[in-house]
């Protein structure tokens, strides 16, 4: 056991149990009593007690004609999994109708104006939008939140898809808004919204099942008040960079490593260049590209493309697709010219030889992967993160909007 480590984990602020109710009543103080409402909600795979939002803003409009859009984005949803989540809004808040986007659908309908972009035909449609978000730090995007779930989750699979390929630029980082070019574009698809209705946020913070904070209000000021308490609970900052990482990586985002990358993305700055990421996560799914089309490009891109370059030119010559930014940055990360960060995984489900054939070492154990790179001397800085698909470690000195930690 390597005993110069720092240990890093989930923090579990207190529930705020004044603090939705606050941010229902901020909302509905843009919109004021509407006698019809759309609300906007995220899928059932991400944790957001939306039933909780919905009770309460049902009492605060007894009257009013209330019907939800989940906000799925290009994500597939199980039918079980739907039946499941329409039963949920409907107890919480007399809903009535619920639809499901599709970004793929002949319906979707121009946004503000031809060009800008298109997404579901609700949108379109006269009235007030309600959207319910949480804030969590996104490796790309900055932060999850409800701009994400009125733009991104609701628009066509060719706006993604543009908007996404911004995440291959290296200003893109978790917790990072200003000078974003993801950010920017959802930022940019959210005014021209606006521009055609009113539209409010109810923004919240989890830790688990528990409410820690939630905001309401025109939904970037109400991301904006939520990330104090996000940061809080999902990022830890640090004064300098670490000679290794480990990351360990465990739940749904450890089935593939695909998904399991999230964990060295989430915190791959708080690593000097020429230092060491070691990814602990199971993998038994393997590499993950027998699932959707992201992960096989996401994995054939890295077998194609050694070196960061190589992957740009790839993508240049082919067309941006989804998962190709995934590739290019952990090719920026690894690549000698680039961030010369070595990445090595301890995972049951994965075999040497197929990490070899991506250019990604591999370790019997988290203590091998340290020594083979001689970096479990005593005078090294090394960082352990559980639960490192959802927590972010950061350079204090990385990001103009991220509050102190």
């Amino acid at each position: 056991m390597i005993d110069n480590v720092r240990l890093f984990q989930p923090s579990s602020p207190p529930a705020d149990n004044d603090a939705l109710a606050v941010a229902v009543d901020d909302a509905l103080a843009v919109l004021g009593s509407p006698a019809a409402l759309t609300v906007l909600v995220n899928d059932p795979y991400r944790q957001t007690d939306t039933q909780s939002v919905l009770s309460l803003l049902r009492r605060r409009l007894p009257d009013a004609a209330i019907r939800a859009l989940v906000a799925v984005g290009t994500h597939r949803v199980a039918d079980a999994d739907r039946t499941g989540h329409e039963a949920a809004l409907r107890q919480a808040g007399r809903i009535d109708p619920i639809a499901w986007h599709d970004c793929r659908a002949d319906s979707l309908v121009d946004i503000a104006a031809a060009g800008i972009w298109r997404g579901h035909p609700w949108l379109a449609d006269s009235g007030d939008l309600l959207v319910i978000g949480s804030v969590e730090p996104h490796y790309f995007a900055g932060y999850t939140g409800a701009h994400k779930t009125a733009t991104i989750g609701v628009a066509g699979f060719d706006d993604i898809t543009a908007n996404h390929a911004g995440a291959m630029d290296a200003r893109c980082r978790p917790c990072r808004l200003d000078d974003n070019p993801v950010f920017d574009g959802v930022a940019a698809m959210l005014a021209a919204l606006e521009s055609t209705r009113s539209v409010a946020a109810v923004n919240l913070v989890q830790s688990g099942d528990r409410i820690i904070a939630a905001t309401g209000g025109p939904p970037l000021l109400a991301l904006r008040a939520a990330i104090p308490a996000a940061l809080r609970a999902f990022a830890h900052r640090v004064d300098r960079q670490a000679d290794a990482l480990i990351a360990h990586v465990t739940g749904p985002l450890a089935l593939n490593f695909y998904q399991a990358d999230k964990g060295v993305k989430n915190s791959e700055h708080a690593v000097r260049d020429g230092g060491l990421i070691v990814l602990d996560a199971a993998c038994p799914e393997g590499m993950g590209d027998r699932g959707g089309p992201g992960a096989r490009r996401f994995v054939e891109l890295l077998r194609q493309a050694p070196t960061c370059d190589q992957a740009i030119a790839l993508v240049d010559r082919q067309g941006y697709q989804l998962g190709d930014h995934k590739a290019v940055r952990l090719r920026r990360l690894t690549d000698p010219s680039h961030r010369n960060v070595r990445l090595v995984v301890v995972s049951a489900g994965l075999s040497g030889d197929a990490l070899a054939s991506l250019g990604i070492g591999s370790a019997a154990s988290v203590e091998n992967a340290l020594a083979q790179a001689g970096l479990d001397a005593p005078d090294k800085t090394i960082y352990r993160v559980q639960d490192a698909g959802n927590l972010c470690i950061l350079p204090r000195r990385d990001g103009p909007d991220a509050a102190e930690v």
